[in-house]
């Protein structure tokens, strides 16, 4: 899997296709899931553009993991970015389990503590686990308490000492 990242090091296109400078290239999440549809490009316009060539990412990682790479450092960093401890994960059997231990690497795959219904099990992560949404990117934001008349009283007359600046 060839990759680019732009200047955050948020956004990934995959490189499908390469022929001299011309390449068709495709928006991908970090989770290695395609977004949109591929468009025709140039790596010299993608450059200007702030596109660099990237080597490593998760995305990269849980490829590798799906060809059944065990040993492979790029899966191991992936699956600790992609797996933290508390996030929540839909399994091939269905029930949905919380993140209770790192991932550990043994000689045959990954083996995390999941933690369901009270109760912790350890398993062997598979590509068919479903990472679900975090809860703390949905928790409602923060709304601080009103200004109190002291602070107002404060702040004007900061105001009024800097006159404006």
């Amino acid at each position: 899997m060839k990759l680019l990242a732009d200047i955050t090091g948020e956004n990934f296109l995959e490189i499908i296709e390469e022929s001299g400078d011309s390449v068709i290239v495709q928006f991908i999440s970090n989770e290695g899931k395609t977004k949109g549809k591929p468009f025709k490009d140039s790596m010299y316009g993608l450059s200007l553009a702030g596109w660099k060539e990237r080597t490593t990412s998760t995305a990269i990682g849980l490829k590798n993991f799906r060809d059944g790479n065990i040993h492979d450092p790029q899966v191991s960093f992936a699956l600790h970015q992609l797996y933290p401890l508390g996030r929540k994960v839909k399994l091939p059997s269905g029930d949905i389990a919380t993140i209770a231990s790192y991932a550990n690497t043994h000689a045959d795959g990954y083996y995390i503590y999941l933690k369901n219904e009270g109760k912790l099990k350890r398993f062997k992560i598979t590509p068919e686990w479903e990472l679900l949404p975090s809860e703390k990117l949905l928790a409602l934001p923060y709304y601080p308490a009103p200004k109190t008349q002291k602070e107002i009283d404060n702040i004007d007359e900061f105001d009024r000492w800097a006159a404006g600046f």
